[in-house]
């Protein structure tokens, strides 16, 4: 999912190029293409769901969510490691050009953009090589490394001034960590919970997420300028440090749990 996702990134802004021309009778083109996009998708969900009754079903889903997800300490480690990297990410969506730009530099960001797609891309599509009986670590253990590399990368950016080519490097970098982290935190989440829980765990991940994006980037940063983009970047890479730690205290919860199942 997330090497298809970063192809269709990709494939859109080629999309956006080609609607994108200096005439501006095509400026409200990009805009349109979008706006019937997201209304065909809101017809296909509407149709989707009006055949399914879901109403008897909202109770035991509530009770199954909150027995399996807010009162199991693993799975509540999953969401906040899931939320600091949605947290990441957009912290760096919002922030990766206004850093590489700093103090007048020039750069062409069109070109800097599909870069850091492709690095998620290979990142995502190394994950294979480390999953399996003949993987060198095991799954928890490169969550671990990759986390630790993305927040890396990040503190590198939020504490060190660099010039263009390292901080395309460095970002490169954190992308590929992400497209590891994401299909890895896939793989914990189909161990740990059932199927049907996994997409309310995500959106309440992702809710955590989206909350402190709101408090820190749109609030502090774009209306009254109180945290500086290093600030939000530091915290975003503390809370990937965080989370890998998180990880491997999940790894040894595992491995402690197997150990008292062999002695009984």
């Amino acid at each position: 999912m997330t090497f298809f996702e970063s192809v269709s990134l990709v494939g859109s802004q080629e999309i956006t190029n080609v609607l994108v021309s200096d005439d501006d009778s095509r400026f409200l083109l990009p805009y349109a293409f979008a706006a019937t996009l997201s209304v065909v998708g809101i017809l296909y969900i509407r149709n989707a769901s009006s055949t399914c009754q879901h109403a008897s079903a909202i109770g035991s889903y509530q009770k199954s969510f909150l027995a399996h997800v807010l009162r199991d300490k693993r799975v509540l480690i999953l969401v906040l490691a899931q939320a600091s990297i949605h947290f990441a990410v957009s912290a760096f969506w919002f922030l990766w050009a206004p850093t590489i730009v700093a103090d007048g530099r020039y750069a062409q960001l069109s070109v800097i953009y599909p870069c850091f797609l492709a690095s998620r891309m290979l990142g995502s599509a190394g994950f294979p090589w480390f999953y399996g009986a003949i993987a060198p670590f095991r799954n928890e253990d490169s969550l671990t490394i990759a986390y630790v590399g993305a927040g890396l990368a990040l503190s590198i950016v939020a504490y060190d001034y660099q010039e263009i080519a390292p901080l395309v490097i460095v970002f490169c970098i954190f992308h590929a960590c992400v497209g590891f982290i994401l299909p890895s935190l896939a793989r914990l989440r189909t161990m740990y919970l059932p199927n049907e829980l996994r997409g309310g765990m995500m959106s309440f991940s992702m809710s955590l997420a989206n909350a402190a994006t709101f408090v820190f980037l749109i609030q502090g940063s774009a209306h009254h300028r109180h945290v500086a983009n290093s600030t939000i970047l530091s915290l975003a890479s503390y809370g990937l440090l965080g989370a890998g730690g998180c990880v491997h205290m999940l790894r040894r919860w595992r491995k402690h749990t197997r150990l008292n199942a062999r002695s009984l």
